[in-house]
């Protein structure tokens, strides 16, 4: 597929990987100038509607999430036959690559790594996504190992607080939850049970289960005692072994109930493992788990059929559940509920009589899909009303308000009144083909848009400073407020400055020279590129200028190959002060001046930074803009 351009617009570069529907490739967008990843559905499943259905869904779901831990979509189309996807791309690795690796990971790392999952598994769950298949596979580690969650290819949207599988299992087998193995209802909390996996990986460096099937791994997360972080890696801090057991506990009532609570009991591992406080057990609320350890390298995804594996996997009877013999129980502990429930209702009636009635409390439904909230009220003796609202940052059917608020008194049988969000609302895309640029700012803002980048070139015969080309042309429908992208027609005395890094200088006065520009001042500083070579233009590439116009650049001197090459790792914590610190390490060489790292941060983190340098290297720690530190390496 090498050179082939997809949607007009996107250039196939190289295979990235495959997968069990798809296969992805690098791309660059020939509009936006960026590369950008491709996920292209396999010829063989483009006639079959189920498979089109679940690639659409995928696009779908990934595109309601915005997170700086989620891998964004930016596209959705078809070419001829392929159906495809259009995805940032992430320069890195996966998680499973660093741990093949390194092994075992530092734990604050790994605490670092699993608090970014968290964060995007929370955003995801909030708007009513279940990832399905967390494994250190689906997640991306940029240049500076932040983590970024890919492959939303088997979640499911839902509209109440859990879901099902029926027929089969689907997932990776070592990070399946007990309830996806089971096939019972499964919610947020089972994506949970699989980042307690990779944590539990990226801490020991291997799986907790191993077999020679794997339907047998699937069996050991139902009935197999699980091992402890370090009877595997004694030198595992107490407190992440114990983070660990609650987010693999096999009962959910003794998991995480949200990612939310995992994110805070991971936020005081680090703050433990920085030292800012000591670790207590009496501090948390921990399970205790007394769970035998083993490895394996088995880690497909896999789609278990109960009719094959009938013998070997726990019963179930047709509603889903785990065991008849359970279900009877739970029957006679809710005919038993009920019977009391209902006693209470009859001398409730007696107490309080007819007139009045008693008074309630108000539970907090805010948060909750319709449903829910309808049984909570329902439980609490309450009514409801719905009004709708489009609200961008809540998920549909998800209650964003109600009126009385929680907690307050009010008697039974109350209509409380949700509103409830009808999700993002779309808007018809207008033509800005022959405006101009003011017209068209006026053109979005009335119709509730937003202007994007803007970018110039020259056609011939077109009017000049009208608008040639937008991003998304009508008819089609976005989310209001989306920005869109424009090119513009320059006049014919203007020209776009090309892009002249990397050029040699003669190379670049040619450029120039042939687009009516004039090469201005050649200033040399001391690089590691190629002598000769450009690094720095005034004005910047893409700009728009007038023939004529004096370009200056900055080119490399060479340093000398003689002179020693390092390259080593540094650590560094984040001294005591505000709770954002914009922390910049700097390295200073024989090459220059350059930052290395640049994020912000609280105090007590600590940061672990790779330093290559030349000749003589020292190493410069600022915290929000003030030098705190020094090295020389």
């Amino acid at each position: 597929m090498e050179q082939k351009i997809i949607g007009n617009r996107y250039q196939i570069l190289d295979s990235i990987g495959t997968g069990g529907m798809a296969e992805v490739y690098k791309a660059f967008d020939t509009f936006l100038n960026r590369e950008v990843a491709v996920k292209i559905l396999r010829a063989q499943y483009t006639d079959d509607e189920g498979f089109v259905s679940r690639f659409r869904q995928e696009a779908q779901s990934a595109a309601r999430l915005i997170h700086p831990n989620i891998v964004n979509v930016y596209d959705v189309g078809r070419d001829d036959d392929s159906y495809y996807i259009i995805m940032e791309y992430v320069k890195g690795k996966t998680l499973k690559e660093l741990i093949s690796e390194v092994g075992a990971l530092d734990p604050m790392t790994a605490v670092i790594i699993a608090h970014g999952i968290a964060s995007a598994l929370k955003h995801a769950h909030s708007r009513g996504i279940i990832h399905c298949d967390i494994k250190p596979h689906n997640i991306l580690l940029d240049e500076n190992n932040n983590p970024k969650v890919a492959d939303f290819g088997i979640a499911r949207a839902i509209t109440t607080a859990t879901m099902t599988y029926t027929a089969s299992v689907v997932g990776s087998v070592h990070y399946l939850s007990p309830e996806q193995v089971r096939g019972e209802k499964i919610s947020a909390q089972s994506d949970l049970y699989s980042l307690g996996i990779l944590l539990f990986e990226m801490l020991t460096g291997c799986l907790p289960y191993t077999a020679e099937t794997p339907v047998a791994v699937a069996l050991m997360h139902v009935r197999e005692r699980m091992p402890l972080v370090r009877e595997v890696n004694s030198e595992v801090p107490a407190v992440l072994e114990k983070v660990v057991a609650k987010a693999l506990a096999k009962d959910k009532e003794e998991r995480y109930a949200s990612a939310d609570e995992f994110l805070q009991d991971l936020e005081y591992a680090a703050d433990v493992l920085s030292g800012n406080i000591e670790y207590n057990a009496k501090d948390r609320v921990f399970i205790a788990d007394d769970n035998p350890a083993a490895e394996t390298s088995l880690d497909e995804t896999i789609r278990i059929d109960r009719a094959a594996y009938a013998d070997q996997l726990p019963p179930r009877d047709e509603d889903g559940s785990a065991d008849k013999l359970e279900r009877k129980k739970r029957i006679k502990r809710w005919l038993i509920g009920a019977v009391v429930s209902a006693s209470f209702l009859i001398i409730g009636l007696f107490s309080f009589g007819v007139i009045g009635g008693p008074e309630v409390e108000v539970p907090d439904v805010t948060g909750k899909t319709v449903v829910e909230a309808q049984n909570i009220l329902a439980q609490a003796k309450l009514g409801y009303t719905i009004d709708e609202e489009y609200n961008i940052k809540v998920a549909p059917g998800t209650v964003i308000s109600q009126n009385p608020g929680a907690k307050r008194m009010v008697k039974e049988g109350r209509k409380i009144t949700l509103v409830v969000s009808k999700g993002v609302e779309l808007g018809d895309v207008p033509d800005l083909k022959g405006k101009r640029l003011t017209e068209a700012k006026a053109i979005l803002k009335s119709s509730r848009f937003e202007l994007g980048r803007v970018s110039y070139k020259y056609v011939s015969g077109a009017p000049e400073e009208t608008i040639l080309e937008q991003s998304v042309a009508p008819p089609a429908k976005l989310p209001i407020g989306t920005k869109l992208d424009v090119v513009i027609n320059i006049k014919s005395n203007q020209v776009v400055l090309p892009d002249l890094i990397g050029l040699s200088s003669t190379s670049a006065k040619n450029k120039l020279n042939d687009l009516g520009l004039v090469l201005g001042k050649v200033n040399t500083v001391v690089s590691k590129e190629p002598d000769n070579t450009v690094i720095e233009m005034n004005p910047a590439s893409k700009e728009v200028v007038n023939v004529g116009t004096v370009v200056d650049i900055t080119v490399s001197k060479n340093v000398d190959s003689t002179k020693p090459q390092q390259s080593q790792y540094v650590e560094f914590i984040v001294p005591a002060g505000s709770d954002h610190q914009e922390i910049k390490i700097v390295v200073v060489d024989d090459a220059g001046s350059r930052i290395v790292y640049n994020n912000t941060h609280k105090p007590g983190v600590r940061l672990r930074q790779q330093i290559d340098g030349t000749g003589n290297i020292r190493v410069q720690f600022y915290s929000n803009d003030k030098l705190v530190e020094e090295r020389s390496l």
